[in-house]
């Protein structure tokens, strides 16, 4: 049976996983972005905020290299509900919320394109495609309760930490402890082969992070990144074959796609189906190593495995010239051997 658990490995650890320099940038881009609303807010006299929440694949740990460039990180800014008021007293509108971040962030010195209101966020645009989405939220106590409202189209209930806490929690299932535990490692693997073609349109990283969570097992798959690979690929498409409905992990537990046959889910379970077929070798006890990188290979869209798959080419090769009876001809290429009829030797 193939075994290329430490190709794989060392592909994740060279190809996907973020590399110190990349999180140095972000974690300053992060930590400028928060001096620039500080800054923003007290130029206009408006309320500073209670703190930050780290949110996303960035807290999740789940980023890759693929588009680390031009990704985003969310960082969410709570403010106490009190604190967000008008001149006369009244609340502030979920709009108004989001405006006074978008207004206080924005240093036309800084930015090329100036930060934008969307539906659950303000986001700052960066001239390298990189962006930082800032959900708003308030905190509000209630008896002995302290809950955080999102600035959606509405102030609607939401825990900025409890993805987090939800993934960080399900990661606890795999058989490791190390370069980030195996589940985290089958997240970010399928994150990059879902960014390996550009001409693909499929769903986001939660979406696949809840679903690698679903069909991920207790225990995983020691020692075995490559099993763990081809069956989550077999498992999700079994998922997906027959339900394209995604649904939030954490409250208030709603749908995370937008419709029992969203585009997006329809494509990923055919690109599964295809993935299935191109891995096989990886779950196929007659597999050779050759086989397997080979897969990997065509699965990733990548020459990462190039030389390790030229080796044992030519380890097989060496091999083959070892073996009894091989023939060299003149151009070094093995002949066919063959039994003289009648006879007890063996000829060429």
């Amino acid at each position: 049976m193939a075994n290329v658990h430490k190709h794989l490995l060392n592909y994740f650890l060279d190809e996907v996983a973020l590399k110190e320099s990349q999180k140095d940038q972000m974690r300053r881009r992060r930590s400028a972005n928060e001096t620039r609303l500080k800054n923003g807010l007290t130029a206009q006299k408006k309320p500073a905020p209670l703190c930050f929440v780290k949110q996303g694949s960035y807290a999740m740990h789940t980023m890759v290299q693929a588009n680390a460039a031009t990704s985003d990180i969310d960082d969410g800014v709570v403010f106490a509900k009190d604190a967000l008021k008008g001149e006369r007293g009244a609340e502030y509108t979920p709009l108004q919320a989001k405006k006074m971040v978008c207004d206080a962030l924005n240093d036309k010195e800084d930015f090329a394109t100036p930060p934008e209101v969307r539906n659950n966020c303000v986001r700052v645009y960066y001239a390298d495609g990189f962006t930082i989405d800032m959900p708003v939220y308030r905190q509000v106590e209630r008896g002995n309760e302290t809950v955080y409202e999102l600035a959606a189209t509405e102030w609607k209930e939401s825990d900025p930490e409890a993805v987090t806490e939800w993934f960080v929690d399900a990661t606890k299932k795999s058989p490791d402890e190390t370069n980030g535990r195996q589940l985290r490692r089958m997240v970010r693997l399928l994150k990059a082969w879902s960014k390996s073609r550009s001409s693909w349109s499929l769903p986001s990283g939660f979406v696949l992070s809840i679903l690698t969570n679903e069909q991920y097992p207790h225990g995983g798959w020691k020692d075995r990144d490559d099993h763990a690979l081809y069956y989550l690929v077999c498992d999700i498409h079994t998922r997906l074959a027959a339900s394209l409905t995604v649904t939030r992990p954490v409250k208030p537990y709603d749908s995370v796609t937008k419709s029992d046959s969203d585009a997006d889910m329809r494509n990923l379970r055919d690109k599964l189906a295809d993935a299935k077929k191109t891995l096989a070798p990886l779950g196929d006890a007659n597999a050779t190593d050759l086989e397997a990188l080979e897969a990997l290979k065509s699965f990733f869209c990548t020459d990462y495995f190039d030389k390790a798959i030229e080796d044992l080419k030519n380890n097989n090769k060496a091999e083959a010239m070892a073996a009894p009876g091989f023939i060299r001809s003149g151009a070094d290429e093995p002949q066919t051997q063959f039994f003289k009829k009648g006879g007890e030797g063996r000829y060429a």
